[in-house]
């Protein structure tokens, strides 16, 4: 068995920009091997089992919504399962290959001792599993997700509001649990959050990066627009300042997985490149899963059929013998694979990179911006449109305002900017014209028009090419903070309110939004994503679980995962013989694959 290790690198920020149309070549890094237990995709979907049991407490019973997970030893791959209403759980043959595995359970307010167990023989392994209840109150606080810390500070919705209704909170880069155990009066909690605002919150979890922005003064400081010194008040009442020992108030916990959400198979791969910061992904149509790195300066695949990772450097990529203070870019953000099964990312803050993996050759495209957002739009088999946005000049030729540009990525031709917000006021502040007004994630219609998320006018951006007319669609309910999401072939774009707490869809060919509740407050919804069936898929933030929405009725199914998650994408695999997604696990270095049975 083979351990990779990687040499850090300090991280130096700024761009190193590449010509238009110029093609570089990319020496493909070593490919890393590793154990492929969940790896193997040759059962069928219905394979049958080959390890079983059933999970009781003496307090309960047997336990429905317990996650089972099995790792086998040093393996970076784990799989997991969930217990039924029977306790019973079962993880099929196709997915953990013989060998030696150490089991482990997640169900807050529960422990299991350590188990073990071989798997290979005639029989399936059958394996009793019995849990303990937490008796300590600081074991229970290490198994809270963020949410639940949330629902058991005490304090009013108002208060929350101010900390996680923000569009990066404390919950994106590490759980609340930091700050609950905390010993911060409010003049310590300050200088953390002065801190805090110098980083940059897409690579600070990857602890080579340097700091980004200039320090503020603590008087006065603003949190995302907030007076800092009232939140650093509140958050000195729920940690352990002041000498306190313990928590002043009851943890509050979320209900475990029920029915539809404890038939699932998820599968959580451990990038071997250390320090990552996964960020998006995206699926070819031979089910690689394509990642972009934003600790790194690489873009990545898995083959999840072998278990396989590989890497190529990005077009902004330096080698390590680069002199000192080189100026280059950390990392790569956004990653979309078009229907030729090329990769493409977000290069510089003007540019558009294609890779092709048949040649391991990059190529770059101009866009006429200043600043563009990072994101790239989706484009599906058949669609030749790449959409972006960014700052560009204005018609009068003075002042600069967000436009979108569309990239002919079988002709490489750019078209004329459209302006997005030219008199769309701040909802805050009306007298504000620019530039909080902003595009976020962008789509095209079935006609290869643009459209995008708007977060702070709470809204949706429609843009004609033809008539290079834009508008702004708003959401029912007013500051929902729309977020990600993505078009489904029905001309619907599905987007997750994040504020709001609610899933939206826009009919493009009425332009009428509805919204679907969650159900769960500060649970977030980030992405959101429809599969071929009509369901909706959507990552959410600081609960560890992903939600699935059945529009047709408004149910909701909430599958809890084995890790702790954060995933600012969801893709769906439309070509995997059952229901497959796949979530990259932003802070932790992980790709993660859901499965449902159909």
């Amino acid at each position: 068995m083979t351990f990779v290790s990687f040499r850090r690198r300090p991280g130096r920020r700024n761009a190193l920009l590449v010509a238009a149309g110029l093609t570089l070549a990319a020496t493909a890094a070593p490919q890393f091997a590793h154990p492929v237990a969940g790896a193997v995709q040759t059962g069928p979907a219905n394979a049958a089992p080959v390890l079983s049991g059933t999970v009781r407490s003496d307090k309960e019973g047997v336990m429905e919504g317990v996650v089972v997970t099995a790792r086998s030893r040093n393996s970076l791959v784990m799989v997991a399962v969930t217990s039924d209403a029977q306790g019973r759980f079962v993880f099929p043959s196709d997915r953990l290959a013989p060998g030696t595995y150490q089991i482990t359970a997640r169900a807050v307010g529960y422990t299991l001792a350590p188990v073990t167990v071989k798997i290979g023989g005639a029989r399936p392994a059958a394996l009793p599993l019995t849990l303990a209840t937490v008796t300590d109150n600081d074991q229970l606080a290490s198994q809270l997700t963020s949410l639940e810390w949330l629902n058991s500070f005490p304090g009013t919705d108002a208060q929350k509001d101010v900390m996680m209704r923000n569009m990066v909170n404390c919950a994106f880069c590490h759980s609340l649990e930091r700050i609950a155990r905390s010993d911060h009066d409010e003049t310590s909690f300050l200088s953390v959050m002065q801190r805090m605002l110098t980083y940059e919150t897409d690579h600070s979890s990857a602890d080579r990066i340097q700091v980004a922005w200039p320090a503020q003064p603590t008087e006065g400081l603003r949190w995302f627009g907030r007076d800092a010194k009232q939140i650093a008040s509140w958050l000195a009442t729920v940690n352990l300042s002041g000498g306190r020992q313990r928590w002043a108030y009851p943890l509050k916990t979320l209900p475990r997985p029920v029915g539809e959400a404890t038939k699932a198979v998820v599968t959580v791969f451990t990038i071997p490149r250390e320090s990552g910061v996964i960020h998006d992904l995206d699926v070819d149509s031979h089910g690689n899963v394509w990642y972009g790195n934003t600790g790194w300066d690489y873009i990545g695949k898995l083959d999840p059929k072998t278990g396989r990772f590989s890497e190529w450097p990005a077009p902004n990529f330096l080698p390590p013998t680069s002199a000192p203070g080189t100026d280059r870019i950390v990392g790569v953000q956004d990653i979309q694979v078009d229907g030729h099964d090329n990769v493409w990312v977000a290069v510089g803050g003007t540019k558009h990179a294609r890779f092709n993996p048949a040649t391991a050759r990059w190529q770059t495209f101009d866009l006429p911006v200043i600043w563009r957002n990072p994101f790239l739009g989706p484009v599906r088999p058949g669609e030749t449109g790449l959409w972006a946005t960014g700052l560009g000049a204005a018609p009068d030729g003075n002042k600069r305002h967000e436009q979108a540009f569309r990239l002919d990525i079988e002709t490489g031709q750019v078209s004329k900017g459209i302006t997005l917000f030219d008199d769309m006021p701040d909802p805050v502040d009306p007298t504000h014209l620019d530039p909080l007004n902003y595009c976020y994630m962008m789509d095209q219609d079935l006609n290869g028009d643009f459209l995008c998320t708007a977060p702070e006018p709470s809204g949706i951006v429609r843009a004609d090419l033809r008539t290079g007319k834009a508008r702004l669609i708003p959401t029912p309910t007013p500051l929902a903070y729309p977020r990600r999401g993505y078009r489904d072939m029905e001309n619907r774009f599905w987007f997750g309110e994040f504020y709001a707490d609610k899933i939206g869809v826009i009919d493009l060919n009425t332009d009428v939004v509805r919204e679907f509740p969650v159900g769960v407050k500060w649970i977030s919804p980030y992405y959101a994503r429809p599969d071929a069936k009509g369901r909706v898929w959507v990552s959410t933030t600081g609960s560890d679980r992903l939600l699935r929405l059945d529009p047709k009725t408004g149910d909701i199914v909430q599958y809890l995962m084995p890790v702790s998650y954060d995933a600012r994408k969801v893709v769906v695999d439309v070509r995997a013989a059952r229901t497959t997604v796949w979530l990259p696990n932003k802070n932790a270095n992980q790709l993660v694959r859901v499965e449902i049975p159909d």
